[in-house]
């Protein structure tokens, strides 16, 4: 075992590490980290515009106060691609060591995804008008704001390491020098976007965004439809945690590019009052950490009717942050790391969950996720009713029931060598 152990490690680790490292990933990883506020926002007054108790959404729509709510999931989860272009090209710098870049690039990030974004032409009044369609300014677009955000970022930091920048005398401020050095960044970037609109536009008749989406975003984002990718990912996850490695920071990127798009259209959905149609979204996810990574809510409940002193006390200290789903206390305290006893739960916990959750959603018993995204450290039960409604927490009541019950056995084992132990350091 310990040997089968150790070699797990040795491939997991230099690959976790591989992955962590990538700029790529780790641009993508932050640039959705940076805009939870927003996708958090749109989805509070997305709910607060649908409601349904009583006659409030009579008084929403006498007063005229239900527009005034769909302003902001209008120009949050509707716009959600202009953000993502922003805060990528910025994460990508950032990461790079380059504060002070990091906003020049996001700014001119926005500037090329709106030169990839299709414009279309209407007559208003009798007056030709361009305009630009929210449809890739949301979902649609979530895909070219990465590949642009990156790229930028990119093409960015390749331009400025190499000192191609206009340097300003001293004593010029440094906000009015910092404006002169991302010029020719700058038309660098413009350059570059608009000869691949061009191309593209020549080419086959559509902007970079139609094509993409229509080729290779569509196929991509068809996954978020896969309960198996989703279960891979997810197992994943446990399995770095495990052998002490964020899993989070691992799968997180992955889950973010191919489940993010799916919730975004159920809140759109929602928020319109259309039918909502995926389960498998990045909002699920929080039905599937109840107490952190591995479902581990339920062993802090078992914990807390421990034998042993050593985990009564760390199922008192680990229980509050459990419900808030912070399970360091436990990965590192149990331990579960390296810890062929727990092993098995850890990694089974979440894919028994993952099918009850599926199959309750299919079936219609719950509803599905209604926001594209929950914030981390919401309360259990809380986060159940903001994702689903009422649904939501009898279903998070049920997991945490079966998390402690399947739990159990294990932990007996774990908690009767506690026992051991302590009454041998007694005698």
């Amino acid at each position: 075992m310990q040997k089968m152990m150790e070699k797990m490690e040795s491939v997991l680790a230099p690959l976790a590490t591989k992955i962590g490292s990538n700029k790529i990933l780790k641009a993508i990883s932050t640039a959705f980290n940076l805009i939870m506020p927003v996708i958090i926002l749109g989805a509070i007054f997305t709910l607060l515009s649908t409601l349904s108790i009583g006659g409030y959404q009579d008084f929403l729509a006498s007063s005229g106060i239900g527009q005034v709510l769909a302003l902001v999931g209008r120009f949050t989860t509707d716009m959600l691609a202009v953000y993502v272009a922003f805060t990528a090209a910025y994460a990508f710098v950032r990461n790079e060591g380059m504060n002070a870049d990091a906003v020049p690039a996001g700014l001119l990030s926005i500037l090329a995804f709106f030169i990839m974004t299709p414009l279309a032409n209407i007559v208003v009044n009798e007056t030709p008008t361009t305009f630009i369609s929210f449809d890739y300014l949301g979902s649609k677009g979530l895909f070219t704001a990465l590949i642009v955000g990156v790229l930028v970022g990119f093409i960015y930091t390749f331009v400025v390491n190499r000192g191609w920048v206009i340097k300003m005398p001293e004593g010029v401020p440094p906000t009015v020098a910092k404006s002169f050095s991302a010029l020719i960044p700058g038309f660098v970037v413009t350059a570059i976007f608009l000869i691949i609109n061009g191309a593209f536009a020549a080419m086959v008749g559509q902007t970079f965004s139609e094509w993409f989406y229509g080729i290779i975003a569509a196929p991509l984002s068809a996954l978020s439809g896969s309960l198996v990718t989703f279960m891979i990912l997810m197992l994943l996850a446990s399995v770095f945690w495990f052998f002490g490695i964020h899993g989070g920071q691992v799968t997180i990127p992955f889950l973010m590019m191919i489940f993010m798009q799916a919730g975004v259209e159920n809140q759109t959905a929602f928020a319109s009052g259309g039918e909502m149609q995926n389960i498998i979204t990045v909002g699920l996810l929080f039905f599937l950490m109840l107490g952190g990574i591995g479902h581990t809510i339920g062993l802090s409940i078992d914990m807390l009717f421990a034998k042993s002193n050593r985990y009564k006390t760390l199922g008192k200290l680990a229980i509050l942050p459990s419900c808030c789903g912070i399970n360091e206390p436990i990965v590192f305290g149990l331990p579960i790391i390296l810890n062929p006893i727990m092993a098995l739960p850890y990694f089974i916990v979440p894919q028994i969950n993952i099918l009850i959750t599926y199959f309750a959603m299919n079936s219609g018993l719950v509803s599905l996720p209604r926001i594209a995204m929950g914030a981390g450290g919401t309360p259990i039960l809380l986060d159940g009713w903001l994702i689903c409604g009422l649904s939501g927490v009898v279903l998070e009541i049920i997991l945490i029931a079966l998390s402690a019950l399947l739990y159990y056995p294990f932990f007996k084992m774990q908690d009767n060598l506690a026992v051991k132990e302590e009454q041998a350091l007694d005698s």
